[in-house]
């Protein structure tokens, strides 16, 4: 299921949601403060008109303002907003006035740099951004495409801090097909087209959805035919293409590559993937390669820290400027099955275990969502407990916990808790599709389920730090 089918199959449930939730915050103390202010809340008015019934993302700079989306009631049916939890404001509608095109059917999807322009997809195959004064297109359907022929964006794109996109299109009218590209909304640039060929030999037949860092490198997966590798992830700039992994190449450590899932990229133009590997005791790892040299940073089948061994890694993978990569993974012959790690190729460390007891409760981890990774080495997760262990029971199961290890883990809230007079019920899960779940050096943004009122937007603050 796409984005365009996921939004539309969630904009029928919307309507079932209930009245607001009121602005405010509490204190959460369990070792560390986190202060809590809803930004937006199902059934509260919208800045613009109507009211607010769903939510889908949420993205969180470090003002720090929250860029949300949301399906309200009318008279528009979506929009895209910014919101600090003291005041709101409209950065586009659908039936909003589009400068080329007449109006805006439907936005949602927002990205907000540090400076505060934000990002946004319109009607799923074009990109607008605005700075809070105009919104003007970064690219639209039928453009011309640098090389011949016009693009036509799929949805999603993926952007930077300055505002830069890069995304995957089909193309039209030309030899190519398909190609992913960069855009400031002033200069685009191919990274990518099936009709040149790849630095390997032969030619790209299949490209994957782009990653992009603050200087403008691009990184992605994609499958080839007629050379040397028919899978690999590169790393462009708009002029060069530099292998970063291929398959056939030799992997550190022994074996070889052989196919690759998809990439991580940070501001040094390193780049993690899952790598899959023959000729090898170990089936698969996680690897960090730079075009130059390369790491890896655990092996499916290597020891993992605090007991058993990676018996296979999950989504999602996250890459810091320091090089380190945080990853769920499953495990085998320990006392858990499961845990989230940090590591660098020189050290791992274990985030939580599954059956371990869970820091601010009385609860024993059962399983991991989403992770995120900070570049101060912290990591922040979604987690379920053991339902019958410690006092847990469906109403107070689920929540989010930040850390640098599990000997400083700590609670940042929990389902049953109390924000604003409301209780929450649910936290994002499969949140690493709909970006429900953000952070930054400032703290968290998340879309949680309450008590008979729906959804919202909550921004929790880190206030102290151990």
């Amino acid at each position: 299921m796409n984005k365009q089918q996921l939004f539309s199959a969630l904009v029928g449930a919307a309507l079932t949601l209930g009245m607001a939730l009121p602005f405010g915050h509490m204190t959460w103390a369990s070792g560390v403060d986190m202060s809590h202010s809803i930004v937006a809340a199902s059934g509260a008015a919208a800045p613009a008109g109507g009211n607010y019934l769903m939510f889908l993302h949420a993205r969180l700079n470090a003002q720090p303002e929250v860029a949300f989306d949301a399906i309200l009631s009318g008279p528009s049916h979506s929009g895209v907003f910014v919101g600090d939890g003291r005041r709101t404001s409209t950065i586009a509608l659908g039936g909003n006035p589009d400068p080329a095109t007449g109006n805006f059917g439907f936005v949602n999807n927002p990205f907000i740099t540090p400076n505060g322009n934000v990002v946004f997809d319109v009607n799923q195959n074009s990109v607008f951004t605005s700075n809070r004064r105009e919104v003007s297109p970064l690219v639209q359907i039928g453009e011309p495409a640098p090389g011949g022929g016009t693009v036509s964006p799929q949805a999603g794109y993926v952007a930077n801090d300055g505002g830069v996109i890069a995304y995957w299109a089909n193309v039209s009218d030309s030899t190519a097909t398909q190609g992913i590209f960069r855009t400031d909304g002033a200069e685009t640039v191919a990274i990518a087209r099936d009709d040149i060929g790849t630095p390997t030999g032969g030619s790209f037949t299949l490209l994957g959805d782009p990653v992009i860092n603050n200087r403008g490198e691009v990184a992605f997966f994609t499958e080839m035919s007629g050379g040397t590798a028919d899978f690999g992830i590169f790393r462009g700039d708009g002029g060069n293409l530099t292998p970063i992994f291929v398959a056939n190449q030799m992997a550190p450590g022994g074996g070889t590559f052989t196919d690759f899932g998809d990439p991580v990229i940070n501001a040094h133009g390193q780049v993690a993937a899952h790598c899959f590997l023959a000729n090898s005791a170990n089936p698969s790892g996680l690897f960090v390669g730079d075009g130059t040299n390369a790491d890896a940073i655990a092996y499916e089948g290597q020891p993992a820290p605090k007991g058993g061994n990676y018996e296979s890694f999950s989504v999602p993978l996250r890459l810091n400027d320091r090089g380190e990569v945080a990853f769920p993974a499953l495990l085998t012959g320990g006392t858990s099955r499961s845990g989230i790690f940090r590591g660098d190729g020189k050290r791992t460390t274990a985030m939580a275990l599954a059956g371990t007891l869970a820091p601010g409760t009385t609860g024993t981890f059962q399983s991991f969502d989403n992770i995120k990774l900070g570049i101060d080495g912290r990591v922040a997760f979604i987690a379920t407990l053991t339902v019958g262990v410690g006092g847990v029971d469906f109403s107070n199961n689920m929540g989010i916990w930040i850390g640098t290890s599990d000997e400083d883990l700590q609670l940042v809230v929990r389902t049953g808790e109390v924000i604003d007079g409301k209780v929450l019920t649910g936290l994002p899960t499969g949140s690493a599709i709909l970006n429900e779940f953000d952070m930054n050096e400032n703290g968290l943004v998340w879309i949680g389920s309450f008590q008979s009122t729906g959804r919202a937007v909550v921004f929790t603050q880190i206030v102290g730090k151990n």
